[in-house]
């Protein structure tokens, strides 16, 4: 199962390398055009507003690992788009995973392995692009429990993507699904607008929904330097069974 699915892996990545080849120049001008565009829009503005965290913080180091966060969240879609709706629909897909010598649990795990890597990735671009525009805030330590907390939040998302994907099968339905999707990420998970700016009903309920659980494990730590394994472990138990989840409706859909 380990080598079978270590070897889906490799071929993904080698497959996503050679599409990056293909497309190098227009892909990296906008992997450092994003992160400067949403940067001008989210911190230069909001920040006359939002001049402070509610927990005193500054809001130029508050907000980065957020915009970190948003990118990677942007840089996951494409991937699991493209091969799960696009593909899918257009009947490119499903037969050749059909024939592929792999469960359908291992197809979901390299997939969202190999489009995690690929967010994390751009996240660390942006992460060395907003360094030269604001001070860097994070310790070592902070820093590497930051992209932990990315991995566990990309699991989640990309396990959100791939149901939304194979479940959908009109383009219009999944880009306003998608849509909603994404004001979710940029103002329901605490990235930008803390949750204490909503109503209590409202922040209760941002504040346990899935996707927010591992960047608030975050906030945490780099406020008291508190660990919250109860959430954490909560989060990737529920990312494993989002996938034999995912690896059903797959299994539903290459049967039909």
């Amino acid at each position: 199962m380990c080598r079978t699915g270590a070897g889906l892996i490799l071929a993904l990545l080698k497959r996503r390398l050679w599409l990056w080849q293909n497309r190098l120049i227009p892909s990296l001008g906008l992997i450092l055009i994003l992160p400067v565009f949403i940067f001008t829009m989210v911190d230069l503005s909001l920040k006359n507003i939002l001049i402070r965290s509610l927990s005193g913080v500054p809001f130029d180091r508050w907000v980065f690992p957020g915009l970190v966060f948003i990118i990677a969240s942007i840089g996951l879609f494409p991937l699991l788009y493209r091969d799960f709706f696009d593909l899918r629909i257009h009947r490119k897909l499903l037969i050749n995973v059909a024939l592929a010598p792999y469960s359908k649990r291992t197809l979901i795990t390299g997939y969202l392995v190999v489009a995690g890597i690929e967010a994390i990735i751009i996240g660390l671009v942006s992460t060395v692009i907003y360094s030269g525009l604001i001070p860097f805030p994070l310790t070592g330590l902070q820093f590497f429990f930051m992209i932990f907390c990315l991995g566990i939040y990309l699991l989640l998302l990309g396990n959100l993507f791939i149901s939304i994907a194979l479940i959908v099968d009109t383009v219009t339905t999944i880009i306003f699904i998608i849509f909603m999707v994404f004001l979710l990420v940029l103002f329901g998970n605490g990235f930008i607008i803390e949750f204490g700016f909503f109503p209590q009903a409202i922040e209760m309920i941002l504040k346990w929904q899935p996707l927010s659980i591992p960047y608030q494990s975050l906030q945490l730590f780099l406020s008291n330097g508190m660990v919250d394994w109860t959430l954490i472990s909560f989060s990737i138990v529920l990312g494993w069974g989002w996938m034999v989840l995912n690896s059903m409706i797959l299994k539903g859909r290459l049967r039909q």
